[in-house]
């Protein structure tokens, strides 16, 4: 797959461009001085990558230039027109206004025109975007990194400026290791799907003990001891309630006063009884919440860390303390929301127990009432004290009961993390021997990809690249790529900006060549290749760019006049460069308006 044309339906607006097979230079003219050290986007060379984006099936983001001024672009319609690795040609439309609509175009010519054609012309007319992307992955027919859509794979073969901070995690995967680590593996001839399973396991693990700390209430740490001690008080409470229950039924009363017992032990004795078991729930409950609340979560202090470094005369990195910062600023965030959420229920249950409470009141004046024609006897007074008792051990032993059921279900999500973790365990040793026998491999695409790497390395840098991949402490990828000198002994150029990028140009070549064979996308994206870059290294990386191209790779690069300064005249080509851009008026820029 490599790109041939981009073209609208406004060609006086938006200039058609032609896509050459091997090299391809869009070419930035600051003619201003005052505009060189100003953000040049407004001529389109980075526009032209979000173009390219919408044009392969992004869908809708309003913070798309294309939507963020919809006004502007509502009634243009682009095509893109893209070589197919059998020779054919693939042309795509889509428009701003009716952007999930797509239609296709199979042709066997390049650099056709089909701004006049007629809907029944078209292979697939109007196509919902789910259903588009469906069939143009059809079309492009990977035969490698068959796991993933065709949009995480053509995802890696654009890199913007903001891409180039990282070699193997894009600016655009921001997201969890997940999302993108087991791809890396994948596209360096590892096993990705061990490294999903992996992740996922302990993803599982993770919920689990997020599990187990909502529930638990006990200070020990071992939940089998805790349910011992629950065990011997439910034993010692149920014994006792015994003991009160047959002092109970043994208690005789005269044959005319029996009817009065029988109503005060099967009515308002038993609604006593579950009033005290409610209500020493919600207390218990509302004390919870109440230290919950009182808990002071972030206790960890960067500015006294700060000092601390400071005192010692270490350095502090000011990105370690932003990280620091932010995590704290988000773990209050969720502490308040949290909190937020406690104070409601907190109030909800004092309202109920004031409720409980009250009927209580009136429950145990109507007790009383039905006692009162009883001889306040020595006798009676025990079976009243009686009565109370059961209730509260009563409320006692169902509030255990509770606590009983808490900690068995800790004891299961503990024993499925027992599980999960040997499971895990066991995942490991595969990803492990994975790893040892991908290293041991001197012909696969891992071997190829870091063969490659190096010779570029080499060429522009005379120092040797290595590209280290390994397990992590906790069983996870790791991929490092970095410089060494002829000793072997990693430099630390790899952390300029310069070095990284070219660490970065070195990575997307050495990735496209080793699969060159494969029907693999064959075109890379380099927003801004030279920026940064001293003279010579530019003009050695600008022969290494040519050569790859000239081994069937399609390299497009952006740059602007003043980055390739001091570079032997003629820099580029006349064929090499497929779109000039200037800052002379809106004549130079790719979309020919005023600004936006």
């Amino acid at each position: 797959m490599k790109i041939s044309k981009l073209y609208s339906n406004k060609p006086m607006v938006f200039t058609p461009i032609f896509f050459n097979d091997g090299f391809n230079v869009v070419l930035g003219n600051i003619t201003d001085s005052k505009n060189i050290n100003r953000d040049t986007h407004n001529l389109g060379k980075t526009t032209l990558v979000k173009l390219l984006d919408f044009m392969l099936l992004v869908k809708r983001d309003n913070g798309q230039f294309l939507f963020k001024n919809f006004e502007v672009f509502k009634d243009f319609v682009f095509f893109l027109e893209i070589a197919l690795n059998d020779g054919g040609f693939l042309t795509i439309r889509r428009s701003v206004a009716t952007n999930t609509k797509i239609s296709f175009k199979s042709h066997n010519e390049k650099h056709q025109d089909f701004r006049q054609s007629s809907d029944e012309f078209w292979d697939h007319h109007n196509v919902a975007l789910d259903k588009a992307k469906i069939l143009l992955e059809g079309k492009l027919r990977f035969d490698v990194l068959g796991n993933y859509h065709y949009r995480k794979i053509t995802g890696y073969l654009v890199r913007t400026q903001g891409d180039f901070r990282s070699v193997f995690k894009l600016d655009k995967h921001r997201g969890k290791d997940i999302d993108w680590k087991p791809y890396m593996a994948d596209l360096l001839g590892f096993d990705g799907d061990l490294a999903t399973e992996h992740y996922n396991k302990q993803i599982e693990v993770s919920k689990l003990k997020e599990q187990i700390s909502t529930l638990s209430f006990f200070d020990t740490k071992n939940a089998s001891q805790e349910l011992s001690g629950i065990n011997n008080k439910i034993l010692l409470r149920s014994t006792e309630l015994g003991k009160l229950k047959a002092f109970v039924d043994a208690f005789n009363f005269s044959e005319s006063d029996q009817n009065a017992i029988e109503l005060l032990v099967s009515r308002v004795d038993q609604e006593i009884a579950d009033k005290n078991i409610l209500e020493y729930s919600l207390k218990n409950n509302i004390n919870r919440i109440r230290e919950s609340l009182n808990t002071e979560n972030i206790k960890f202090n960067t500015e006294k860390v700060m000092n601390l470094f400071s005192e010692a005369n270490v350095i502090f990195p000011d990105q370690i303390s932003k990280s620091f910062d932010q995590l704290i600023e988000f773990n209050k965030a969720i502490t308040d929301e949290r909190n937020l959420y406690l104070r409601e229920e907190l109030r909800s249950l004092q309202v109920e127990l004031a409720d409980i409470q009250r009927d209580l009141i009136a429950l145990n004046e109507s007790r009383a009432s039905h006692l009162n024609f009883l001889t306040e006897t020595e006798l009676v007074i025990k079976f009243k004290e009686s009565n109370r008792n059961i209730s509260n051990i009563q409320g006692d032993i169902a509030f255990l009961e509770h606590q009983k059921e808490t900690i068995e279900r800790i004891l299961s999500l503990e024993n499925n993390i027992k599980k999960l973790d040997a499971e895990l365990e066991s995942t490991e040793e595969l990803l492990q021997k994975n790893v040892s026998d991908v290293h041991q491999n001197s012909e696969n695409i891992f071997a190829k990809i870091r063969i490659y790497f190096n010779d570029i390395i080499s060429q522009v840098l005379d120092k040797e690249g290595s590209i280290v991949v390994f397990l992590n402490k906790q069983g996870n990828f790791e991929f490092e790529a970095n410089y060494q000198n002829k000793n072997g002994d990693s430099t630390s150029e790899g952390d300029g900006d310069s070095y990284q990028k070219l660490l970065c140009i070195a990575f997307d070549l050495a990735v496209s060549l080793a699969y060159i064979e494969n029907n693999y996308p064959r075109f890379i994206y380099l927003d801004g290749a030279f920026e940064g870059l001293d003279h010579r290294k530019k003009t050695i990386l600008l022969e290494v760019l040519r050569t790859y191209s000239n081994q069937g790779l399609q390299i497009i690069i952006t740059s602007i006049s003043s980055e390739v300064i001091g570079m032997p005249v003629p820099v580029f080509t006349p064929e090499e460069i497929i779109l000039k851009l200037h800052d002379d008026g809106q004549n130079g820029r790719l979309f020919k308006i005023p600004i936006w």
